[in-house]
């Protein structure tokens, strides 16, 4: 699978810079204000990946793509709409957490309409592979919540070993305490599980 990455100028300050992030079945495009309609369909499909995840309702999808422009501004985040090979927009992921000190970054906020298992791969591929080669992170983090089984196998399916389980991390929607699964790939795996995970893409 091909990547192809362009890099704007104003942004060669920031790590991990916004970059074009293309593949076979889906594209990621740094996220803009352009793309708030195309989010807002997203939300209102019938079928999500992953399982679990946090679908904002379509009216929240501009105040949501705002707050996440504000941390990349902030240089907390990096946030990318996820687009079909067809144009269709499907959902937002990127990284949603930057530690520079530790060059650790975390992949999350990730939700899809109606994708499939191999545009869901292609796209922490992507993810990963920038991560990894071209802003050389030492460790690239994601997390489920402990309870979603499939939500974690997607993860484990990546060659992500489990770190362990923090308890009581977030708060579920019905108000109870969520733990939540975290998973990691570090440097030193990464050609082994990259090679794995084209393979899948053949």
């Amino acid at each position: 699978m091909a990547l192809a990455v362009s890099l704007t100028t104003e942004s060669l300050s920031m790590w991990p810079a916004p970059k074009l992030l293309c593949g076979t079945r889906v594209s990621l495009l740094p996220l803009s204000h352009t793309h708030a309609t195309g989010l807002c369909m997203a939300s209102k499909a019938q079928d999500h990946m992953p399982k679990g995840c946090r679908i904002p309702p379509a009216h929240d999808i501009p105040g949501e793509v705002s707050y996440l422009l504000e941390r990349q501004a902030d240089g907390l985040a990096l946030p990318y709409a996820i687009q079909a090979s067809d144009d269709r927009i499907l959902g937002i992921s990127g990284f949603s957490h930057i530690d520079r000190a530790h060059k650790r970054l975390e992949i999350g906020g990730t939700w899809l309409a109606k994708a499939s298992p191999a545009e869901f791969t292609e796209m922490m591929v992507m993810l990963l592979t920038y991560g990894f080669q071209i802003a050389k992170a030492a460790t690239i983090q994601m997390r489920a919540p402990a309870d979603h089984a499939a939500h974690r196998q997607l993860l484990s399916d990546l060659g992500a070993q489990l770190d362990g389980i923090l308890r009581g991390e977030t708060v579920a929607k019905d108000g109870t305490p969520q733990d939540i699964a975290v998973y990691s790939i570090i440097m030193s795996e990464w050609s082994n599980t990259r090679d794995v995970l084209l393979a899948k893409l053949q």
